[in-house]
């Protein structure tokens, strides 16, 4: 009996060239949007510290209100640690003149020269909170802004205007800091660098 064997179809072994460059290209497409996510959760993460470091000092400035019956731009009188807590911010207070209708304002500013955002949170006489957060490079502008009730033009690009808000004093328009302008707490200086133009926070122990 004679037996009879058909041959078997034999596949080609492994990927060919266009297939692995298939695979390698949907890989590269998957590695850059996690980044893009990955890196836009850790800045949202980052900015999460400095929103709550101004209300905190907000809390802080109303125990310390209720006892004193004032404000006070002093951080250790507050009792807020400003080392080895913060990791990201640097806060600063002004305070208002009895003739101002904003109480007092605290900022935060980014520890390093990165993309997080600044924050500001102005108080006002009225019981009114306005919190922003803004572009580093338009905290100033928006400071005074809020401390004068002017409407002042953003200097960062696709920015548009600053409104006056609830509380706000009136004001020149110019946008210009005021000699009566309360002075920040100095926690910590800031400075822009000459080369990337970033503004650098320099702190002090």
């Amino acid at each position: 009996m004679t037996m009879y064997r058909h041959p078997r179809h034999q596949s080609p072994d492994g990927f060919t060239m266009i297939e692995l460059m298939i695979v390698v290209a949907i890989l590269g497409i998957l590695v850059s949007v996690a980044t893009v996510s990955y890196n836009h959760f850790v800045i949202k993460a980052k900015a999460v510290e400095g929103e709550i470091v101004v209300h905190e000092v907000e809390r802080l400035e109303q125990v310390y209100h209720a006892s004193k019956e004032t404000y006070t731009d002093s951080l250790t009188d507050l009792g807020l640690p400003t080392t080895g807590t913060l990791k990201y911010y640097i806060p600063e207070v002004r305070i208002g003149s009895p003739t101002d209708k904003m109480s007092y304002q605290v900022r935060a500013l980014p520890a390093t020269a990165s993309a997080i955002d600044a924050w500001l949170l102005t108080s006002y006489r009225d019981g009114s909170v306005q919190v922003d957060r803004i572009p580093v490079i338009d905290l100033q502008a928006f400071a005074t802004a809020r401390y004068l009730g002017t409407t002042v033009v953003r200097t960062s690009t696709g920015a548009g205007t600053i409104a006056p808000g609830s509380g706000l004093s009136d004001g020149s328009a110019s946008g210009m800091q005021s000699n009566n302008e309360p002075e920040w707490s100095n926690t910590g200086s800031s400075s822009r660098c000459q080369e990337c133009g970033r503004v650098v926070i320099n702190q002090r122990f």
